[in-house]
């Protein structure tokens, strides 16, 4: 029974215990009875003010929680274009604040989680508006059936949600990360699934921002933070995005105004790290990997500039950069006559779904007279969950024109090993954070095991990333890894160094293969 029935049903039966007892009291006036039964007199007597004010009590409180479902009615007509009581911002935060006291002494962690359904500025189409007021009330529909309501109890404990200015809220409580991953895919696939069966015909794509709410924060920043973090997600592409301080910093004019001008001046140069072979013992593929030698600041790995250039949204021209000039450098060793091995590049999230993306890549290698067999596309995993249709389409028509695509720094956030034997890369690239503890942990050293026997298992290549020294090649070589790329072998190079090193590195001369 709902507070505002239960209310109700209690002021009612105090409603008439009142009428009722100043009835008997009239009664036993009027025929002179109350001297004979001073007892019920006395009972009846105190009945009379408990009752009025008790029914005034439950009565208030029932014609407040009605108003309350009237206002919250009305908030989800203007909010999603149907009367509901599917929780507005205000009940959220209410139940919130409750929620929070009752478990203030949990160690579990605090989450919220902000998302949206679709990319509005992808949708063109005229019936946009309706089409987004059918998704979202849907969205509502099964975020109420599935979580507020009584059916999911162990849900009720620790999640409410609500919706506000085009977003849904999410407050979780839990001491497992995995949790919310786990919660983001499934509310992911209905998303997926409600705009085919009511054929909601928009760009369909969600984008999800999480905020640790700590005691220093309020509800209200906390909320701005989950939407800041999902407004990350949007802009770099990504399904999932963890908050951070940074991201409140925006770029200055003069910071934006110093990429430009690096841009101009030709500051940026891309350097080249080798990957060797253990089985051919040979370097059979390069990473390109840009630097910025500012004049001012001296030379500079991408970390302590490539965040400005995505806030100052500039990394069409850095990704388009890169590319055309690892296309000038394997033109001119074509041209004198160099070895010429494939070279890996990494594009953004938003290069790698920008439908020019493939045209522009085959254009340059035409103009530059590249075959495509030189060139290796390298994208995150978290490129790949963002979208899987569509990545899964675009890696197709890559192969089909013979470029290799590769998968970085797997195994970093919520792996999707499914992934694997969905979307068709050639080969794995396995992070730096598995190999750094090889040599000492037997733990890290099983889960590189793994994934090496997982990756194979898929007739992929698998690529070890930051190998330091011989101890972790030598623990790689037993565990049957294919490719090693790191520090061992050779730092990034500049070109003419790379190019050198190629002809006169000790590694494959020693095997007397070069």
């Amino acid at each position: 029974m709902g507070n505002k029935k239960r209310y109700f049903v209690i002021a009612t039966i105090l409603g008439l215990l009142f009428i009722a007892s100043f009835a008997a009291f009239l009664i036993l006036l009027i025929l002179n009875q109350v001297e004979k039964n001073v007892i019920v007199s006395y009972v009846l007597v105190a009945a009379i003010p408990v009752s009025s004010i008790l029914f005034v009590y439950f009565f208030t409180r029932y014609a407040s929680v009605r108003n309350a479902i009237k206002a919250l009615k009305e908030e989800n007509v203007y909010n999603l274009g149907k009367s509901s009581t599917f929780f507005g911002v205000n009940a959220f935060s209410a139940r919130v604040v409750a929620l929070s006291k009752i478990r203030s002494m949990s160690k579990k962690k605090q989450y919220l989680i902000a998302f949206t359904a679709a990319n509005l500025v992808t949708v063109q189409n005229a019936n946009r508006d309706e089409s987004i007021i059918l998704l979202n009330a849907k969205i509502a529909e099964f975020l109420e059936k599935t979580i507020i309501r009584k059916n999911n109890k162990r849900l009720r404990k620790d999640i409410a949600v609500c919706f506000n200015r085009g977003s849904f809220l999410i407050y979780l409580f839990t001491d497992d990360e995995h949790d919310i991953s786990k919660l983001v895919d499934a509310i992911s696939k209905e998303i997926f699934s409600i705009a085919e069966k009511n054929q909601i015909h928009i760009y369909v794509q969600p984008f999800f921002g999480v905020s640790e709410i700590n005691g220093e924060a309020s509800l209200l920043e906390s909320i701005e933070n989950a939407g800041i973090a999902r407004n990350v997600s949007e802009r770099n592409f990504e399904t999932l995005t963890f908050y951070h301080d940074s991201f409140r910093k925006r770029s200055s004019r003069e910071e934006i105004d110093e990429i430009n001008d690096a841009l101009a001046n030709n500051e940026f140069v891309v350097y080249y790290q080798p990957k060797f072979n253990l089985n051919s013992r040979r370097f059979i593929s390069a990473e390109a990997l840009v630097r910025w030698d500012s004049k001012k600041y001296g030379l500079l790995p991408p970390s302590k500039f490539i965040p400005i250039v995505e806030a100052a949204g500039l990394i069409h021209e850095i990704d388009t950069f890169v590319f055309k000039r690892v296309c000038e450098d394997l033109n001119e060793a074509k041209r004198r006559g160099r070895r010429i091995i494939p070279v890996s590049i990494n594009f953004s999230l938003y290069e790698f779904y920008s439908s020019e993306f493939l045209n522009s890549i085959m254009e340059l290698l035409d103009r530059y007279q590249i075959n495509p067999s030189y060139i290796e596309i390298e994208i995150t995993e978290a490129t790949s969950r963002a979208n899987a249709f569509t990545a899964i389409s675009i890696i197709k028509k890559l192969k089909d024109k013979g470029i290799r695509v590769l998968m970085d720094d797997f195994g970093v956030g919520f792996s999707n090993i499914g992934n694997l034997r969905k979307i068709p890369f050639d080969a794995v690239k396995i992070d730096k954070s598995f190999i750094d503890d090889i040599v000492t942990d037997l733990k890290s050293r099983a889960i590189v095991k793994f994934l090496i026997e997982l990756c194979q298992a898929n007739e992929l290549e698998v690529i070890a990333e930051g190998v330091d020294d011989k101890e972790q090649v030598e623990i790689l070589k037993k565990l049957k890894c294919n490719t090693i790329q790191g520090f061992y072998y050779s730092k990034a190079l500049p070109y003419k160094e790379y190019e050198k090193f190629l002809m006169t590195n000790p590694f494959e001369r020693r095997e007397g293969k070069f």
